[in-house]
């Protein structure tokens, strides 16, 4: 009986002991956890965590999963996950604990990416802390999200991560983060990728990037492997927003083959501090449409080589945008046009707008082929010392428009260029005046009376002679360096601040164009040089447009002109397809022919030239003009009138 009283007894102890310890539960449905300082291997639960990357790495994730990393605890290995998100259900990893400590994933040097996110998609990282560090240099990453022959990848966000000590070789497949696309058997891109207010730091040899296989046209050219292939197949909605990158072996930010990638709110500093081969900052290539903007980028080195510029528009680049970026002491300078650094290949379209360089080194541009760019409303100051010099040009037929841009020589440098490439309108040179300065017909020379220019404070101080001196400009962005409004009739001011005061409906400018829209269902007074009509179906406005095609095709028109006017010619243009390029331009002026950037864009897009008539001109051809492509073009809306 005794024995019996404790058998019982045992059972109802055990049973007690099994309801108050309960055994280690399942995950909860969609949250799973790790804990790599845990002393055994759990299921994944709160209760009992993971404590490997291969258990992590041997589950397959699900629409809306979580995975989550206890803060202050290291995983070491890689995390290469399995398993995709959906639409509206993407899959999320973080961190969970207290403290604003990041969970660690430490490569050491032994895996390839610290984070490889590999033919998966839906996919949210954010606030982890990521290494990769070894003795010995190889070809490694901190975080690589890479597609290869998969089709179209969806959103991915990387946020609040931590990349650093990547101990990557000199090559640009290491990065401490990149977006890449492998393989060319499949069609493959990203769409939807967000790296958002990350911090990269002393890695080698890229930072932040984006690459393809898929990046062979006609415009890249044939170098790079790519010889008469053609597969060039771009990512969108690519961001990279408001990251800190720091201590970069090589490039700080590089945008390749994207279709309107932005890149902007970024702070880059010392960067190119270990690679032997040429770097910038920012750049972008083989892109369409990029936009960099509201960036600063400061202390990019050059030992040695052609680059070491805050900003760089490369080979195969059409219709990049540079505005609202502050760069400062750079040692090879502000900005590159490298659209014929690559074999066969050419860029177009560039426009730098509304930006501040300060003590920026070698040069304020280095040109080297582009078809045609342009600066306007820029503030340049060179400091006293200063022996860096406006323009140093390394291939001829770079051609590049100046407006209203402000150049502060203080120091001696001046202008090593094809003088017969660049064109100049109202323009303030102040301070030092090389033999070879440019002869630009609205020339200011006056002291520009910037508030503290040596701190990159570009304000213009109350009776400048900047203040309403420059000329109008079509699309001009709608407001200046610092957010301030920009008039479009009215004539701006010049330099990167808008200081004026400006009421647009006094300032209405005539239109001498006939028929500027094509409403009368015919081009007449425009003459058609081969393939063109006025067509319906593709107007911005109206029931009419302009259609020339295929190259060489276009219309003009011929209208007075007073002699020693300046004129802006500003309209709407777009193109049928890639490879088509169109331009707005004006010739038969009594100065050199002038031509606006080339828009390469389906959808219609502002586009202005602004030129000044010579001295015993009575009369200018205007037209609108498709360049190249077997497709055709569209113009619409168009309007003359001075400036």
């Amino acid at each position: 009986m005794r024995r019996l009283v404790y058998v019982i007894v045992m059972l109802l102890t055990a049973s007690a002991l099994a309801l108050a310890t309960p055994a280690a539960a399942a995950p909860t449905a969609g949250a799973y956890y790790v804990d790599c300082s845990a002393a055994a291997d759990g299921t994944g639960s709160s209760a009992s965590p993971w404590n490997s990357l291969g258990s992590v790495n041997a589950h397959t994730f699900a629409p809306g999963d979580q995975l989550l990393f206890r803060r202050g605890a290291t995983c070491t290995g890689q995390l290469k996950p399995t398993g995709s998100g959906s639409a509206g259900a993407p899959v999320t990893a973080g961190a969970y604990g207290s403290g604003g400590v990041r969970p660690v994933i430490a490569g050491l040097g032994q895996v390839y990416a610290a984070v490889h996110l590999y033919n998966v998609e839906h996919w949210e990282v954010r606030d982890l802390e990521v290494t990769n560090t070894s003795a010995t240099k190889a070809e490694r990453n901190g975080v690589l999200v890479e597609l290869e022959d998969f089709g179209t990848g969806h959103h991915y966000v990387l946020s609040g991560l931590y990349v650093h000590d990547v101990s990557g070789d000199d090559s640009k497949r290491s990065n401490g983060i990149q977006i890449r696309v492998s393989g060319t058997a499949v069609p493959t891109r990203f769409d939807d990728v967000l790296v958002e207010n990350n911090e990269i730091h002393r890695v080698d040899r890229e930072g932040l990037t984006t690459a393809s296989s898929q990046m062979c046209r006609a415009v890249y050219g044939t170098g790079d492997g790519c010889g008469s292939t053609r597969n060039w197949l771009a990512s969108t909605n690519v961001v990279f927003r408001g990251n800190l990158i720091h201590d970069i072996g090589g490039d700080g930010i590089v945008l390749r083959v994207t279709h309107r990638g932005l890149v902007e709110r970024n702070t880059a500093y010392d960067i190119w501090m270990r690679s032997a081969g040429n770097n910038a900052g920012i750049w972008t290539i083989n892109s369409d449409y990029p936009v960099i903007q509201y960036n600063e980028v400061s202390r990019v080195r050059r030992p040695g080589g052609n680059d070491g510029m805050a900003f760089d528009a490369d080979f195969g680049v059409q219709n990049a945008l540079f505005q609202y970026n502050y760069s400062h002491d750079n040692e090879g300078g502000f900005m590159l046009l490298c659209g014929k650094c690559g074999a066969g290949s050419k860029s177009t379209g560039t426009v730098v707008r509304y930006n501040v360089s300060v003590n920026d080194r070698s040069r304020v541009l280095l040109a080297a082929g582009e078809d045609g760019a342009h600066f306007h409303n820029n503030t340049f100051v060179l400091p006293s010392g200063s022996t860096s010099k406006i323009i140093e040009q390394t291939i001829a037929g770079t051609k590049v428009a100046w407006s209203n841009n402000i150049f502060a020589n203080y120091g001696t440098g001046g202008f090593s260029y094809t003088a017969a490439d660049h064109s100049w309108q109202h323009n303030v040179f102040h301070g030092h005046h090389a033999s070879n300065e440019p002869a630009d017909p609205g020339k200011i020379t006056a002291d520009p009376l910037l508030a503290a220019p040596a701190t990159g404070d570009v304000h213009l101080g109350a009776g400048s002679p900047a203040r309403k001196a420059g000329v109008r400009v079509a699309g001009n962005g709608g407001k200046d360096y610092y957010g301030g409004g920009l008039p479009q009739q009215c004539r701006p001011d010049v330099g990167a601040h808008q200081a004026e005061v400006f009421h647009d409906g006094s300032c209405a400018h005539p239109n001498l164009l006939a028929n500027p829209g094509f409403e009368t269902a015919a081009l007449t007074p425009w003459t058609a040089y081969n393939s063109a009509s006025a067509a319906t179906g593709s107007a911005r406005s109206g029931g009419y447009s302009a259609r020339v095609g295929p190259a060489p095709a276009s219309v003009e028109q011929v209208v007075a002109v007073q002699p020693n006017t300046t004129y802006v010619l500003a309209g709407w243009t777009k193109v049928s397809g890639a490879g088509n390029e169109v331009a707005l331009g004006v010739k038969n002026h009594g100065n050199p022919e002038q031509r606006a950037p080339s828009t390469t864009d389906t959808a219609y897009q502002p586009s202005s030239v602004t030129f000044t008539t010579g001295p015993t001109a009575t009369t200018a051809t205007v037209y609108c003009y498709l360049r190249a492509g077997t497709g055709a073009a569209h113009c619409d809306d168009l309007h003359l009138g001075t400036a």
